[in-house]
């Protein structure tokens, strides 16, 4: 879900004519371990940001927010409404690709990034484990923000299909999805656990 996303991402920032695709200082970086590139400006202030919170990022591709690339259930993470004057830059660490949101003015919004089931932590297995018996992981996002670590889990049981949205504790935070051919959506009562 998170490739094919990031794949479009590419597609897009490098669709159009030539001239997008510029190597000055204020729309390409390059360092020995960062190869930024962009049709777009971004403000000094924004990638110097990015380049201190993720120093071995590569391959990063920056362009502005469009909803229709979003890997995620953006309405799940709690974070802002963003628009077409925010900023998204997909990249690559240790061969991992990961997400970033910024907003215009330079805050770091929150990241994203795809992992494998066994990159999730103890607490959430054990939920799982626990209270979806039977399902497999088809997919997991760890997504992080100023406020928290959560992961957005896809899973299959069949032809049930549940999302889940657990954050590092092991509480489910939310779920949707489709179990004996009813629709479920939940959002827990504070304080309790599914």
């Amino acid at each position: 879900m998170l490739t094919a996303a990031v794949a479009a991402l590419a597609a897009c920032g490098n669709a159009g004519s030539d001239k997008n695709n510029t190597t000055d200082s204020a729309s390409t970086t390059e360092t020995n371990t960062m190869s930024t590139k962009t049709s777009i400006e971004v403000p000094a202030a924004t990638r110097t940001s990015f380049e201190m919170k993720y120093p071995k990022a590569a391959d990063v591709n920056w362009s502005h927010y469009e909803t229709m690339t979003v890997p995620i259930e953006w309405e799940w993470t709690g974070w802002p409404a963003m628009d077409t004057s925010d900023y998204v830059a997909s990249f690559n660490v240790d061969g991992s690709d990961y997400w970033v949101w910024y907003d215009d003015e330079g805050d770091w919004v929150g990241t994203v990034t795809e992992i494998s089931n066994t990159g999730l932590p103890a607490a959430v297995n054990n939920v799982i484990q626990s209270k979806y018996a039977g399902y497999s992981v088809v997919s997991a996002d760890k997504e992080n923000d100023k406020n928290r670590t959560a992961y957005e889990i896809k899973m299959e049981n069949g032809k049930d299909k549940i999302k889940l949205l657990v954050d590092e504790n092991g509480n489910v935070l939310k779920k949707k999805g489709n179990v004996d051919d009813q629709k479920i959506k939940e959002k827990p009562v504070k304080d309790s656990v599914m």
